[in-house]
């Protein structure tokens, strides 16, 4: 019985170790363990030209992401010599409740691609007094804020790419139809909008990929079953890429920072890089 006794002891001792362990490394290494993650597109063109995306998403700059740590985060998007770079919302957690709002600006204005950055609105953008403030701090950063906009970039090679930006779903006002109006049909089409789950109202084959956040991959995921919570409009496609349609894909990126709590398991920060073949 004593035998028993022990055994049973060192498996708890054994278990809280590894349950302390796991709590450590969720709340204090994962979090700041961003990683690149990159992909080949190839999409329907008969050019064979190549251009490279990079794509950011979710800061969430407070307490718990620091512009020390976005100083960071600019130092190694440019190391990756990005011909676009695009932005999709969430860039401070508790807009009025930041002050060092003002700094925001020259830390982004650092972010240098051959053809431009972009960004488009997140709920945390209006939310929290943001609305007040993203715009300007967006602008002044260098970035083409797309809001139901698109804009046409010309590669030198001739060969044109259009940036379609939506508005935020949750506290802006998404329009599909004045996004897209005048679009060309020549070229490649990159839709930017904060949440995901806005793809399943645009008909198949207006886009060629669309890029979103907003899900954080769910901050936590549990192994075999998937993430533990994600928000409204990141309900159906959650982390990663998909294949929405022959040659039109989403990628959902889980986002730099956290929000609610400053936690991450089996679902790392990221920068997600795009190779594009045009």
């Amino acid at each position: 019985m004593k035998r028993v006794v022990s055994r049973i002891i060192k498996c708890l001792f054994i278990l809280s170790i590894v349950i302390a362990g796991i709590i450590v490394y969720a709340f204090k290494i994962e979090p700041k363990r961003l990683v690149t993650r990159e992909f080949d597109v190839e999409l329907a063109s008969k050019s064979r030209e190549s251009i490279r995306v990079v794509q950011f998403s979710d800061t969430h700059l407070g307490p718990d992401y620091s512009l020390q740590q976005l100083e960071k985060l600019v130092d190694r998007i440019n190391a990756l010599e990005p011909d676009i770079i695009a932005f999709t919302g969430d860039l401070i957690d508790i807009p009025s409740q930041f002050g060092e709002r003002s700094e925001i600006s020259g830390i982004l204005g650092e972010l240098r691609s051959t053809y431009g950055n972009y960004a488009v609105w997140g709920n945390h953008d209006y939310g929290g007094g943001g609305a007040r403030f993203y715009e300007d701090i967006m602008i002044k950063s260098g970035f083409k804020l797309l809001r139901n906009q698109h804009s046409t970039i010309e590669l030198d090679s001739g060969q044109m790419i259009t940036m379609i930006g939506l508005d935020d779903a949750m506290l802006g006002h998404p329009d599909i139809e004045q996004s897209f109006a005048g679009i060309n049909s020549q070229g490649a089409k990159l839709l930017l909008l904060h949440e995901p789950d806005l793809v399943d109202r645009i008909e198949a084959g207006r886009f060629d990929l669309a890029l979103a956040g907003h899900s954080h991959g769910g901050q936590v995921v549990i192994p075999l079953f998937g993430p533990l919570v994600t928000p409204p409009f990141a309900k159906i496609y959650t982390k990663g890429m998909y294949e929405l349609a022959t040659d039109t894909y989403l990628y959902v990126n889980s986002g730099i920072g956290t929000t609610q709590i400053a936690v991450r398991f089996w679902n790392p920060p990221e920068l997600s890089v795009f190779d594009l073949a045009l």
